[in-house]
């Protein structure tokens, strides 16, 4: 008896070690990719085998809704915080902030200033802070020291850098003896060539095409390092790109005096910073000026594009419609191609793939924001998100059914300047504490019999009253 009981004793206290190892999460290994420019239906332009093998072998969305306004650096920002523009504060790849009395330009690339970064949290800094490392190969951002950090391995950008040396850069830190578990990548094409040409140009045939090459070239080196299988592999972009041409530009200087205003930032969103005491001057000229403009006061933007809360907002944002361009002078020439238009706007909608062993296999949804893939990430990679705008609950159906859930709780993002926006954050789920807390007192409860049982072995037989009142314990 006393055998046994010390057998059922080992096997109990083995049992709370086992809820830890049931309840601990998976540790995955994420590679985010972004193809700029990308629109949703280039995947259908043209022959495309590597994203339809993506697709018939994981997920994919339909409907990606990004942030407006539709441009690289909010976006890129957004897919890495979860958070909408007015939130995590990169509201354009050009901007201006009265607070700070800086300028922010892709053009000029005067765009390391941290400040202008760090009104949020992006995921490379969330992932080390938890203790793993990430590693970046141009995605915006990265190279810039956020909150007196970088990623454990990054690329300072230099868009000479090939594909395939950025590839095996990621490869290279996804397999060394301290390897990350967060890998982003990104490429300029086929955005570079979507400007150049224009989306529907018979040309950007053969640009979709390499971009399918350079995934399939990517797909070789995952499985070449035994990463395919075992990875979990998203590829996204930041927006799409609507056709423009020179019948449909909006010549500013037509009807607004240069000498009024200074342009932060251009077409097709044009935010206009009226030179002081002509604001009202500068709205009356453009309010009414063409038929395929919209000009709006910073408080009457419309609140489904998440975009006034924000002091790099302009006083006055001008927006055109759909295909057509803002220039200050049609001497400044346009390109053929261009996005930043409104959100809503299925040409500038983005894609969504992933394959791994965390997404279910040839599944395909109807929709999601691209807010959403913040908490994804986060879950993904097992670490507590920062205040963000995005739902997990939105993309849970993605996840293949052996994918460990966490419960996602309600918070608002940081406030920004005394505005706030609702928000979702993830937490860690309780079932471990709770597990390994109960499993600790079971152990407790049945060695404290075992030893009462040991003992009670040990004493001599006592008279048979006292035995029949010991009888029923021995039972038990």
């Amino acid at each position: 008896m006393t055998s046994k009981l010390l057998c059922a004793a080992f096997v109990l206290a083995a049992l709370p070690l086992s809820i830890t190892f049931s309840l601990q999460p998976d540790q995955q290994k994420v590679l985010l990719v972004s193809f700029d420019g990308f629109r949703w239906d280039y995947l259908y332009r043209v022959p495309t085998p590597h994203f339809h093998h993506v697709m018939k072998h994981g997920v994919r969305v339909k409907q990606v809704t990004n942030i407006f306004i539709t441009k690289t650096y909010p976006n890129h920002y957004t897919l890495v915080t979860g958070l909408f523009a007015e939130n995590h504060g990169v509201v354009a790849n050009d901007m201006f902030d009265p607070m700070l009395n800086k300028s922010f330009s892709l053009d000029n690339m005067n765009i390391y200033d941290s400040e202008f970064w760090e009104e949020a949290t992006p995921i490379w800094i969330t992932n080390q802070r938890a203790g793993h490392a990430s590693g970046a190969a141009m995605w915006p951002g990265t190279d810039v020291k956020i909150h007196e950090s970088f990623p454990a391995h990054y690329m300072p950008y230099n868009a000479s850098v090939s594909f395939e040396e950025r590839v095996a850069k990621i490869i290279e830190w996804f397999t060394s003896k301290e390897p990350i578990n967060l890998g982003l990548l990104y490429w300029e094409d086929p955005d570079d060539m979507g400007h150049h040409l224009g989306p529907d140009s018979p040309l950007m045939g053969p640009v979709i095409s390499d971009i399918d090459n350079k995934l399939g070239y990517l797909m070789q080196m995952l499985k070449k390092a035994n990463l395919w299988d075992t990875l979990n592999l998203i590829i996204t972009s930041d927006h799409g790109m609507t056709q423009c041409s020179e019948e449909r530009v909006i010549e500013l200087d037509q009807y607004l005096d240069r000498d009024l205003y200074l342009l932060i930032d251009g077409s097709p969103v044009a935010a206009i910073l009226p030179k002081e005491g002509k604001f009202d001057e500068v709205y009356e000229a453009l309010a009414h000026a063409h038929p395929n403009l919209t000009v709006y006061k910073k408080e009457e933007i419309p609140e489904r594009w998440h975009y006034k809360y924000n002091n790099r907002v302009q006083p006055i944002i001008a927006v055109a419609d759909e295909g057509w361009y803002i220039l200050q002078n049609k001497s400044e020439g346009l390109m053929l191609g261009n996005h930043g238009y409104d959100n809503a706007l299925a040409e500038m909608h983005p894609i969504f793939l992933a394959h791994g062993p965390a997404f279910r296999k040839n599944f395909t949804k109807e929709a999601m924001s691209s807010t959403d893939l913040y908490p994804l990430l986060c879950h993904l990679l097992s670490i507590p998100a920062m205040p963000h705008n995005g739902s997990l609950r939105r993309v849970q159906d993605l996840l293949s059914s052996t994918t460990p859930r966490r419960m996602a709780h309600t918070q608002s993002p940081p406030p920004h300047r005394g505005h706030g926006k609702p928000g979702e954050r993830e937490q860690e789920s309780n079932a471990y504490f709770i597990g390994v807390t109960l499993g600790s007192i079971i152990v407790i409860v049945f060695f404290i019999i075992f030893f009462k049982h040991l003992i009670l072995s040990q004493i001599p037989a006592l008279p048979s009253m006292q035995g029949e009142i010991a009888q029923p314990l021995l039972q038990a």
